[in-house]
């Protein structure tokens, strides 16, 4: 598969037509950001690339600028939903002076709206063409003294700009490693690459960053709400468990499944309920055997708009963090709002101190559960690792000073975790292939893309068949 991925490479730096290359990039990233078989970074993809952009750069019009603005951030796509968002909201929030926002993708338009109250300024990437968006963004960029990036892993343009834009201005660029677990481009342009977590920093050693690692960690709000006392329900009690996830993190992978605890909460508390949220039941089938087993006693709902979900968690006797993977720091932010906390240790760990809370296997768990205590030093440990000042110190220091900071969240004596958690096995690639990924590749290389289809397995190919054959269908 390796020496697939390779050719990949060789393919992309040899095409002649640049627009055919940085998509061909595109694609190339967005299937490793999904297909993990150990290459996690192209720097030698982004160099290549980069040295060919600056040929067709306008150094006049940038010689030309007379007012260079501060700190920009770039985005590829804002959402409504999910952390990524939320973390660049609260770290444009920490500038004294606000700052103002690259869109290099799309945004739909209420989360357009919703990301502008948080910046000065707001331009969306308006050139479809690769060339032509690289071009406005290097102009764009070159007129900053900072880019802070929270861009997709496939986003090679927003890289490739960057590296222009530093070879002709002197841009200093911070990369924020939003999806810290999995391939991303950025490896070498960054010259402050910012950690969120243990996993992140471990992760990172599998990478040829260039610049300067520092630890900024995930920022939590934290209420001086009354603390979640101890507890010891009997089994009689009618208890309400929440979790809260998507799909994938529920899903059961190399072993790792949090069925086996639902089960036994259910066993154990017969007049309890178990409450999923953020999860389809219709298109993950992994839930269906517990469906059916326990009916109207596991509750399985699709996504809720924030307050309905804050509302619900509140009515919580214990929240449950998502397994295998977990939740992040919304594992943590529930349990600094006052919820009893409990869970699963997962091999994809080092998200915040909240990880302490959790045990190694069910029977622990569930006397956690029998005999629950609050945690004041944990408190206390998330306060200093992810309390929003905390990482406002961090984050403004390294970002106007150069300071940098150790990661608190990964030691040798307490980490527990497996950064190839998500790796392939050697054999066939079981993993999902985005269609339109796929189709272009087909397009632009053929071969490499039937080879691609031949590596997949069984199941795999039948679903990316299935995926081509609906298309036609609705074209």
């Amino acid at each position: 598969m390796k020496k697939l991925l390779k050719d990949f490479e060789i393919a992309i730096c040899e095409t002649a037509d640049l627009n055919q290359a940085l998509a061909l990039a595109c694609a190339y990233g967005n299937l490793l950001w999904f297909a993990d078989v150990g290459i996690h970074d192209a720097p030698l993809i982004e160099a290549d690339l980069i040295e060919r952009c600056l040929s067709m750069a306008d150094t006049g019009s940038v010689a030309a600028l007379n007012e260079c603005g501060e700190v920009l951030h770039v985005v590829s796509e804002p959402f409504m939903t999910g952390g990524h968002t939320r973390l660049m909201e609260k770290l444009a929030s920490m500038h004294a002076e606000p700052a103002d926002l690259l869109i290099s993708r799309q945004a739909a338009p209420d989360a357009k709206a919703h990301v502008c109250r948080f910046f000065d300024k707001t331009r969306v990437v308006s050139a479809s063409c690769p060339v032509d968006a690289l071009a406005e963004m290097v102009g764009l960029l070159s007129g900053y003294k900072k880019a802070v990036l929270h861009i997709h892993p496939d986003d090679i343009l927003v890289v490739i700009a960057c590296g222009v834009a530093k070879r002709l201005s002197g841009l200093e660029v911070f990369f924020v490693n939003h999806a810290d677990h999995v391939f991303s481009y950025g490896s070498s342009v960054a010259d402050y690459y910012f950690e969120l977590s243990g996993h992140g920093r471990r992760f990172d050693l599998t990478k040829c960053i260039q610049g300067r690692k520092s630890f900024l960690g995930i920022p939590l709000n934290m209420p001086r709400a009354q603390m979640a006392g101890d507890f010891k329900p009997t089994t009689q009690a009618a208890l309400l468990f929440i979790s809260a996830g998507s799909d994938i993190k529920y899903k059961p992978r190399k072993g790792f499944s949090i069925f086996k605890l639902v089960a036994r909460i259910l066993d154990d508390y017969p007049a309890s309920t178990f409450m999923v949220i953020g999860s389809d039941v219709k298109k993950a089938f992994w839930w269906w055997p517990l469906k059916l087993r326990y009916g109207s006693r596991l509750s399985i709902r699709a996504h809720l708009d924030f307050q309905e979900y804050s509302k619900l968690v509140a009515k919580a006797d214990f929240y449950v963090d998502s397994h295998p993977l977990p939740g992040g720091t919304a594992f943590a932010e529930q349990f600094v709002k006052g919820q009893r906390c409990v869970g699963l240790i997962s091999p994809v760990q080092g998200y915040s101190p909240a990880d302490r809370l959790k045990r190694a296997d069910i029977n622990a768990v569930m006397e956690s559960i029998a005999d629950y205590r609050f945690d004041k030093e944990t408190f206390f440990a998330i306060e200093k690792v992810n309390a929003y000042d905390s990482v406002k110190e961090r984050y403004l220091k390294c970002l106007y000073d150069g300071q940098l900071c150790a990661n608190p969240l990964d030691s040798d004596g307490n980490w527990a975790g497996d950064t190839a958690f998500f790796e392939e096995q050697k054999g066939s690639l079981n993993v999902d292939i985005a269609l339109d990924t796929f189709l272009l590749l087909s397009r632009l290389e053929r071969k490499l893309a039937c080879r691609l289809f031949a590596a997949l397995s069984m199941g795999k190919k039948l679903k990316l068949l299935a995926k081509m054959i609906l298309a036609r269908k609705f074209r």
